[in-house]
């Protein structure tokens, strides 16, 4: 076990056997999404135990959230892009000049993203139809996510640039302490075990705040410090236009296409809503279980980013080609079978999170449909890694932005409450119809397109 958690050198990006390089970047990166979706399914017990209303609050307000988050991820992303192709490159100076600009452009998005969001959440709440009954509840918690973004965006930092240099072990070391602090938390300000109050909703993003906060602190120390191979050096963060003008241009992309995708995802919430709280609840307990998979794959096509960054760094395109088409094959293996295992098992899977028959049945369609299909969502995501390591987003901004609005929203309106009628189901079917679709487009561009070629200067 200690040979798969271990960091990996440049050298052993570039020329050491691929399959277990993707295991050792990767192996880290998907025990840190293991443990946050382990954190998700607690989350959602115990917010169960408070009631449908509180398990639908989190579902129906996180893609109006995330639309802010969004816009500062995408910025943040391209960093992950000169870290790594910086490192490959063996260009010290300049990968620690690309880690400064990455927080700085974290601290002012975050600050500002976070009082925005604060200020107009409960009007794009109300505007999207969230059901009364969820609606308070949905505003409190969208709120105090918005505080904890910006301990979130430093931390969010910190594991992207440190991964990025090849070393996914000490994010992912921090990440358990923070998940496990939020665990700890979690039901004593839920349910308000012993002297706590009785917060439910609110209790689980304070557990949240709390906790992100800490490992925050914990993580800046540490790249101060210089304990990892990247450095945080505090008179490196002053405006670098250079670096500020190629961020931009790798990661305006990448915000467009987030946020057109978490706007795209807030229509999805309302096109939902119009089910009601059931379809809300359904949607909450189908996706958070089935992302258990993304512990399996996420990492490996994380690493596939990383791998295909460094490689094109180093001017090693036939590496990043290699990364990439092995990658694919892992993904594909996990997908189907992973898939095909949660819609034969989705009543027993939704029994323990719930017991209101109508959100179980709703559940087991949800998992029938996005169960089989789930491994051309891989696709996509393995899209994005590739273009986020080599530089190269437009594509994906536009691909993103099609499958949502063009695919994904019209065939779940369609299917559903729309002309076909179809009611919960047919939503799903529309969903699993656009991952289809969407998948078979980012198969082309990984073996078509011409995203070979790294961005920095030599």
């Amino acid at each position: 076990m200690k040979k798969l958690i271990s960091n990996v050198s440049p050298q052993e990006i570039q020329s050491g056997n691929v399959y277990k390089v993707l295991v050792k970047l990767g192996t880290p990166l998907a025990l840190s999404e293991m443990v946050q979706v382990a954190y998700d399914l607690a989350n959602l017990y115990w917010l169960g135990r408070v009631g449908k209303d509180a398990v639908a609050a989190p579902s129906a307000s996180w893609p109006f959230t995330y639309t802010f988050i969004a816009a500062m991820n995408g910025l943040l992303a391209s960093g992950t892009t000169l870290v790594s192709q910086y490192r490959g490159a063996n260009n010290i100076n300049m990968m620690n000049k690309s880690v400064a600009q990455t927080f700085v452009l974290a601290i002012i998005s975050s600050l500002i993203i976070s009082v925005s969001g604060i200020l107009t959440i409960p009007y794009i709440l109300y505007a999207a139809g969230i059901p009364s009954d969820v609606y308070p509840l949905s505003v409190v918690y969208s709120r105090i996510m918005f505080v904890a973004l910006i301990f979130i965006s430093l931390w969010e930092s910190f594991r992207a640039v440190v991964s990025a240099s090849g070393n996914t072990i000490t994010p992912m070391k921090y990440n358990f302490f923070g998940v496990g602090l939020n665990m700890i938390f979690d039901p004593f300000l839920i349910l308000g075990i012993g002297p706590f109050p009785m917060l439910g909703v609110a209790g689980a993003g304070i557990s949240t705040l709390i906790s992100r906060a800490i490992v925050a602190f914990i993580s800046l120390n540490n790249i101060i410090q210089g304990k990892s191979d990247v450095r945080l050096i505090k008179s490196e963060m002053k405006i670098d236009k250079n670096i500020l003008k190629m961020m931009v241009k790798i990661g305006t992309p990448l915000s467009v296409a987030w946020v057109m995708e978490a706007l795209g995802f807030s229509i999805l919430t309302a096109i939902i809503s119009m089910e009601g709280s059931t379809a809300l609840a359904a949607w909450g307990i189908g996706d958070r279980p089935l992302n258990l998979l993304n512990f399996a794959t996420i990492g490996f096509i994380n690493a596939t980013g990383i791998m295909v960054g460094q490689s094109l760094g180093a001017s090693n395109r036939k590496r990043a080609e290699e990364s990439a088409e092995k990658s694919l094959m892992i993904i594909s293996l996990i997908g189907v079978i992973g898939g095909l295992i949660f819609g034969a098992f989705g009543r027993h899977i939704a029994s323990f999170f719930i017991q209101d028959p109508d959100v179980i049945e709703a559940t087991i369609y949800y998992y029938i449909y996005m169960g089989s299909t789930i491994v051309f969502f891989y696709y996509i995501q393995l899209m994005g890694a590739i273009a986020q390591g080599s530089g190269h987003t437009r594509f994906v901004m536009v691909v993103s932005i099609l499958r949502i609005w063009i695919i994904r929203n019209v065939l779940a309106y369609i299917f559903g409450p729309g002309p076909l009628n179809m009611g919960i189901p047919g939503i799903w079917i529309g969903m699993s119809l656009s991952n289809i679709i969407s998948g078979l487009v980012a198969l082309i561009w990984i073996f078509k397109a011409d995203w070979k070629k790294g961005v920095i200067k030599k």
